[in-house]
């Protein structure tokens, strides 16, 4: 594949309001993830990995955390003179208005999607954890002939997320209608947020879904099309976590726990990029007790922690016992403390013998820099 020839658009706010505990502060994109990643690593280093080398991020609200993060694209190789990174926040003028949906936010980037050239789009939702192969998507829109290609994955699916759409296939892999609800029970095929269109009808479905008042792209205007437009679903049969809350978001971050996930996330041939950050080896306590967990660098444990993940720089003290919870970056467990199923954002202290459990259904949660 071309670099030049596809170019990536990433939504960083859709569906903030599923984890307002978490994006009250940031934007859903950048939600820490997995001891050192932000959601967002996972659709730009998707995109990077399939030889994309203009991307741009749609912002909202919220997003000083997101460009602190991403910065010009360095950790992705994304600081270039032709294509790179863009951030594309909202562009008010008096005929456009602060965005309420997709294509209100595609929208007020058209002119990114106008001067980017590429030949195809690949549209990214922030809200999924995967890693997707982007190039052989792109690969299949093309030998199909395809308008549209949705990215979609056949399991339990999201139940509250209100973007995912639900595929129904005719002949040849054709989608011949897009559901807004999931079947009653078991498994179904939902699309995970990823699609590829070429851009010129891209532009021509937003410029027409936005004087229409159109709202979402996938719901308002592909949904509604599929029987004018060849829209098509390429199978993503690895591991994806669509958010939906912070039931969804705890489960995907303890599914890290298991190797087979680990695997299908983090791959030799198409690694998740982040920001680095150097420091020193997580340090250990002669009488500290670590069982299963993800702990990433700079931590000092002296305490037991058992099925956790450990952002960097964390401290457990003496005495502590840390078990089924989501520790971020700088938390500080105080000496005799007991944690279990409890979510604690940047900088949370707990203080000295303190009792916190929750459950794995309605996690415990600590806000960021708050004291307890």
């Amino acid at each position: 594949m071309r670099t030049s020839a596809v170019a990536g658009i990433v939504f960083a706010n859709i569906n903030d309001n599923l984890l307002r505990k978490l994006t009250s502060k940031r934007s859903f994109a950048s939600v820490p993830f997995g001891a050192r990643y932000r959601i967002i690593d996972f659709s730009l280093s998707s995109l990077v990995n399939a030889g994309v080398s203009s991307i741009g991020i749609i912002t909202k609200e919220n997003y000083r955390s997101l460009m602190d993060h991403v910065g010009n694209g360095v950790y992705w190789d994304l600081d270039r003179k032709n294509g790179g990174l863009y951030l594309l926040p909202p562009y008010l003028t008096s005929g456009i208005r602060r965005y309420n949906g997709t294509v209100d936010a595609l929208y007020g980037a058209i002119d990114y999607i106008d001067r980017c050239k590429a030949e195809q789009i690949v549209l990214c939702r922030a809200d999924t954890v995967a890693n997707v192969d982007i190039g052989a998507a792109v690969k299949y829109h093309t030998e199909k002939g395809a308008d549209i290609t949705l990215v979609y994955r056949n399991g339990a699916p999201p139940v509250n997320n209100g973007e995912t759409l639900y595929p129904v296939f005719g002949q040849d892999g054709r989608i011949t209608e897009l559901q807004d609800e999931a079947p009653d029970s078991g498994n179904a095929d939902y699309d995970i947020g990823y699609l590829v269109i070429s851009r010129e009808l891209l532009m021509r479905l937003v410029t027409e879904g936005y004087g229409d008042g159109a709202v979402s792209f996938t719901k308002d205007i592909i949904a509604e099309n599929t029987k004018k437009l060849k829209v098509y679903g390429f199978c993503h049969s690895e591991y994806a976590a669509v958010f939906d809350g912070m039931n969804s978001y705890y489960n995907a971050s303890m599914d890290l726990l298991k190797s087979d996930v680990r695997r299908q996330l983090f791959k030799s041939g198409r690694p998740i990029f982040t920001k680095t950050r150097d420091d020193m080896p997580t340090r250990y306590g002669t009488k500290s007790e670590v069982k299963n967990c993800v702990i990433a660098d700079g931590c000092i444990i002296n305490g037991t922690v058992k099925n956790s993940i450990l952002f960097r720089g964390v401290t457990v003290e003496k005495g502590a016992v840390v078990e089924n919870c989501i520790l971020m970056q700088e938390t500080a467990v105080g000496a005799g403390v007991q944690l279990n199923n409890v979510v604690a954002d940047k900088n949370a202290v707990i203080s000295e013998n303190m009792v916190l459990k929750g459950t794995p259904d309605k996690c415990f949660f600590i806000k960021k820099n708050q004291v307890l």
